[in-house]
């Protein structure tokens, strides 16, 4: 198993004299946008989502592509505000209008799309999703085969009418998508194999969300041997769930998360894939990384040499060493609308403060914003007796 991290993967170098009548196919790749995401309770974060998926539909009418793949968790629970929704649908409606409904949006339901956080369950038994809303209003194509059914029957051609299947081709290029598949998907990839036709002479996309053992650190996935009893059969895996950014001997793909849901998200390589599928004799594909404009983020450590016994001098501290650091960067405005204004991650250490004036986070958290150029700040203690579980990421 290898990884492809350049800006173009290796079946960028094709023959670069085409045929004239060889045909063209462009289609954006992205996944994880978690729209409807209010992190930390704040409504400029929130936007930064919406923002970061607007970003996705501007950059498809640019390079005139086809079609959009959404490799599910387009939305990050069904708990989403009212008025977040409306923007998505007017986001959406807008987006037909002007592509006169000629880029279509081929989407799958990831495990956040079937979530509602406020009573801790999926509702997938439900068929609930905000995903289907935006189907029948007819904004999105959503992919699902019929897993019950045998592998011959299970991806059914897409009905415009039903607003069902599991199946759709998109000039040379066929589509194949399910819902996700819980948490041990490997158990299905046999079937989904035996499912996708092969040798129809069309390039074969399957859009699926989970993730490959070893791309993530700690973090569980299918195991790449496992997989590789697709590749007779896919030419372009289509993955969502991990956020970050990863490309696996040429036709595994997984652009990562659209916005950072997470304090580790700043850190991964995220973005889209701009996709090219070119058949002559046979088809070659032009694979192009492409790193949205999102919320900048700062580490600051403020140390406490001594213990403060008056809450009042312990934010002074703060303030006045974060301000040192902030006037040396004249970018910053502080206006929240500005993508550089970002989100602080403040890490404080050295002496345990008294226990009688335990830091209000809340409290100090209105202050940091008051008083510095930044969007929202997350807090996080790490005195002597502090575990290092934050060390990765400072």
């Amino acid at each position: 198993m290898t990884s492809a991290n350049r800006t173009i993967t290796q079946s960028d170098n094709v023959v670069k004299t085409q045929k004239r009548e060889a045909s063209l196919t462009k289609f954006i790749h992205a996944s994880d946008i978690h729209l409807g995401s209010h992190q930390y309770r704040n409504e400029d974060r929130a936007n930064d989502f919406i923002n970061a998926f607007e970003e996705i539909l501007t950059t498809a009418v640019f390079h005139q592509v086809d079609f959009i793949l959404l490799g599910g968790d387009v939305f990050t629970s069904l708990d989403i505000l009212p008025g977040m929704l409306t923007k998505v649908v007017n986001l959406l409606n807008d987006f037909k209008n002007e592509t006169e409904n000629q880029i279509l949006i081929v989407a799958i339901e990831g495990n956040h799309d079937i979530r509602k956080f406020s009573r801790g369950q999926r509702f997938k038994q439900r068929g609930q999703s905000w995903l289907k809303l935006l189907a029948s209003l007819g904004l999105i194509i959503l992919l699902d085969a019929d897993l019950e059914l045998p592998p011959e029957n299970m991806f059914k051609e897409y009905d415009f009418k039903t607003r069902k299947g599991g199946k759709i081709r998109i000039k040379d290029v066929i589509i194949y998508g399910t819902r996700y598949l819980g948490q041990n998907p490997a158990e299905y990839l046999l079937k989904l194999r035996d499912g996708i036709i092969k040798d129809d002479d069309l390039f074969h996309i399957l859009l699926q969300h989970f993730g490959i053992e070893g791309t993530m650190e700690h973090v569980p996935g299918v195991n790449y041997r496992k997989i590789q009893t697709l590749k007779d059969r896919v030419n372009y895996l289509a993955l969502g769930h991990f956020h970050l950014q990863f490309v696996l001997d040429d036709w595994i793909y997984n652009p990562g998360s659209s916005e950072a849901t997470c304090s580790p998200d700043f850190s991964f390589k995220r973005g889209i894939f701009l996709v090219s599928i070119t058949k002559n004799d046979t088809y070659t594909k032009c694979v192009k990384k492409i790193r949205l404009t999102n919320r900048t983020n700062r580490w600051e450590t403020v140390y406490f040499r001594s213990e403060f016994r008056n809450k009042e001098k312990m934010h002074e501290h703060i303030i006045q060493q974060l301000k040192k650091s902030f006037e040396r960067d004249e970018n910053l405005n502080g206006n929240p609308l500005n993508i550089q204004t970002p989100v602080l991650f403040l890490v404080l250490k050295g002496k345990n403060p008294s226990t009688r004036y335990k830091i209000n986070m809340k409290e100090l958290t209105q202050l940091l914003c008051e008083n510095l150029p930044i969007v929202d700040a997350r807090i996080y203690q790490k005195y002597s007796n502090f575990l290092k579980t934050l060390d990765p990421y400072i």
